[in-house]
């Protein structure tokens, strides 16, 4: 076997192969046969049809699938050899067949760039360290009490965080009813973050009886803004009556957990301090990685680029339940993300780089430790039996690649600078312990 590697860009290269009838004569031979003893042809019994007539019929296909696997096993040991840095796979751009001389197959695919990391010794990062804010407990708190409150009618006007029924009806844009689009007894939960926001605007405020007028914004079949006009007749204003935090409540609403309404509010504020705490990691590893992408400009590979427009609008399908709606267009959608792929695919590169420059390898007791780690998360799973999961083959990669990504973070925060930023918890918009990822 003769091979010969051609640049043609800082991430793609042509292979090529020149094979020689040892090599390769006795596969093709194999796939005729096979052909020869599976061919059913009308005047000839099975596996009898002439080879001359099955080169005939089928010979260009029956080359072409030998090539591909002589090419693929070929292929495989010489990225083996050269330690090419494949992304993607190769694909066969044209091949020459000589019976009996030589087979010349011509190879194409993409690599890593080569490139040298910019030096990152001198930069800082801030590293927010939050402070719990006790109206953040006590937010928390609220939202398990609810589940024990009470809705109470009331005469006064509705508040943030009030329930209000009222009937919609439709208008034109005239301000005229549309028969047949009067929709009654629409409850609205003005604390729903869900809720559209031109109509908590227009609720809160409003009492019993009281008639409200309100423009609800809705995007076309042409991608284009429109608006429906409603009139909402306020029915009932309703508040929620909340009980006592007691120690016996407290209880009931862990389950057990907590037997004090003071343990309660502590196991939040440990709940929140945790889940800020990974909120202050996860900003500043992105803070990292940004730079990281920033200063290292370098020729990313196409199919790297793609896989991550894959995932994205995989990701995308799944938040909508699976499928798209009917008229989305898939591949405008990936256009509008190929820079966010491209960034993420950048530092995917990097931090192979990272790997290579900074001696960070995976032990097998890295696998040990984030199984004790993990297992002491979940119920009724032993590290044992995590650590057989998370070694299977169909995990080991998918495993090794998150403790890689950690320390990768870890050793670069050991080479950067950070500095301490204190800021309160209600300077974030969420507080929600259930966010941490």
């Amino acid at each position: 076997m003769e091979t010969v590697i051609t640049t043609l860009s800082p991430t793609e290269q042509e292979l090529t192969l020149t094979l020689q009838p040892a090599e390769f004569q006795s596969e093709i031979d194999q796939r005729y046969k096979s052909a020869q003893l599976a061919a059913e042809l009308k005047g000839f019994r099975k596996g009898k049809v002439p080879m001359d007539m099955i080169k005939h019929l089928m010979g260009k296909d029956i080359e072409q699938d030998a090539i591909e696997s002589l090419a693929q096993k070929f292929f495989a040991d010489v990225a083996d050899e050269k330690n090419l840095k494949l992304i993607g796979r190769a694909r066969i751009r044209h091949f020459e067949l000589m019976p009996a001389e030589k087979l010349t197959i011509y190879l194409q695919y993409e690599v890593e760039p080569d490139f040298t990391l910019a030096p990152f010794e001198n930069y800082t990062f801030k590293q927010v360290q939050y402070e719990i804010d006790p109206a953040d407990v006590e937010r928390e708190v609220k939202g398990l009490l609810k589940q024990q409150g009470v809705l109470i009618a009331s005469d006064v006007e509705a508040g943030d965080e009030d329930f209000v029924t009222a009937d919609m009806q439709k208008l034109d844009h005239q301000n005229v009813p549309i028969i047949g689009k009067r929709f009654e007894n629409q409850t609205f939960s003005l604390g729903d973050t869900n809720l559209n926001p031109a109509l908590r605007k227009a609720l809160v405020g409003a009492k019993s009886g009281d008639d409200r007028n309100v423009s609800l914004e809705y995007i076309d079949k042409e991608n284009k803004p429109q608006h429906d006009h409603y009139r909402l007749s306020v029915k009932e204003v309703k508040k929620m009556d909340l009980p006592e935090l007691t120690d016996a409540l407290a209880e009931e609403l862990t389950q057990g957990r907590y037997t004090a309404a003071a343990d309660l509010r502590k196991g939040i504020e440990a709940e929140l301090t945790a889940h800020f705490a990974q909120r202050s990691e996860n900003d500043l590893r992105e803070d990292i990685a940004a730079k990281f992408v920033d200063d290292n400009r370098f020729d990313v590979p196409s199919a790297l680029i793609a896989s991550f427009q894959n995932s994205f609008v995989e990701d995308a399908k799944q938040r909508l339940g699976g499928t798209f709606p009917k008229g989305f267009e898939v591949e405008a959608f990936k256009r509008e993300i190929r820079p966010n792929a491209e960034r993420q695919a950048r530092w995917t590169i990097l931090k192979r780089k990272l790997t290579e420059t900074s001696g960070v390898k995976i032990e097998p007791e890295d696998f040990k430790a984030l199984a004790v780690k993990e297992s002491g998360e979940m119920k009724d799973v032993s590290p044992e039996q995590l650590l057989q999961y998370y070694t299977t083959e169909q995990m080991r990669y998918v495993v090794a690649e998150r403790i890689l990504n950690e320390k990768i973070y870890d050793f670069l925060k050991t080479k950067v600078k950070l500095t301490p930023e204190s800021r309160k918890s209600s300077s974030v918009k969420d507080a929600d312990p259930n966010d941490a990822e």
